[in-house]
């Protein structure tokens, strides 16, 4: 007689996986952000840069994101509902998430000129961009005095504005990690039966009673 699959789901040694790739994620995202920034500075043009180092950020981080959210279905056993998918991928996730943005955050607090190097280039990207479209100067003044005042928060290290940071990012990857347990759920086929521990199991692989 098969037993119930949600009972004998492996959820701790899939949630000390999903943390263990949750730092090999959160490092890798730390590590691009920061060349990224760089390649910024060091950039002849800026606008092309940006979009390039976005959008190559952006397909890597998903990439990279499903590929180990895989190697965590197969940690489960290669079966796993949506709800054990999303708590799975989640943790590893939000690990992810909070290890990138408390490393970027010291980072910048260390060596604070880099960043405000591609702030004052996105300012003057966004007016160079406002002025082409013929936008307004009271528009154009507006936007830029958001830019700046942003730019001069950053200077000032705030843990109330990381923190409000870390949550609007939490939320960011909740739904993603929605979006990829919706992809990767795989049911396990009635059928198929659950491979039983063989330290639950007497010689003649019956399960052992609690009792013994």
């Amino acid at each position: 007689m098969n037993h119930d699959f949600n009972s004998t789901f492996p959820s701790e040694e899939v949630k000390k996986e999903g943390i263990k790739y949750g730092v090999y994620l959160g490092i890798i995202s730390l590590v691009i952000s920061i060349v990224s920034m760089y390649v910024l500075v060091n950039s002849s043009d800026f606008k092309i840069s940006s979009i390039v180092t976005g959008s190559v950020s952006f397909v890597l981080m998903i990439a990279l994101s499903a590929y180990f959210a895989v190697l965590l279905r197969k940690v489960a056993g290669g079966f796993w509902n949506f709800s054990q998918a999303l708590k799975g991928i989640f943790v590893m996730l939000a690990i992810s998430v909070i290890i990138s943005t408390v490393g970027g955050a010291l980072f910048n607090l260390a060596n604070p000129e880099p960043q405000q190097i591609v702030f004052d280039k996105t300012i003057n990207l966004t007016i160079e961009t406002m002025e082409s479209i013929g936008a307004d100067d009271d528009l154009i003044d507006k936007q830029v005095a958001d830019l700046e005042k942003q730019r001069d928060e950053l200077r000032e290290f705030s843990i109330g504005q990381n923190l409000k940071g870390l949550g609007i990012a939490l939320i960011m990857y909740f739904v993603f990690a929605l979006i990829l347990a919706a992809i990767l759920k795989r049911e396990r086929p009635g059928f198929l039966p659950v491979q039983n521990d063989p330290n639950q199991t007497n010689s003649e692989g019956h399960y052992k009673s609690e009792e013994g």
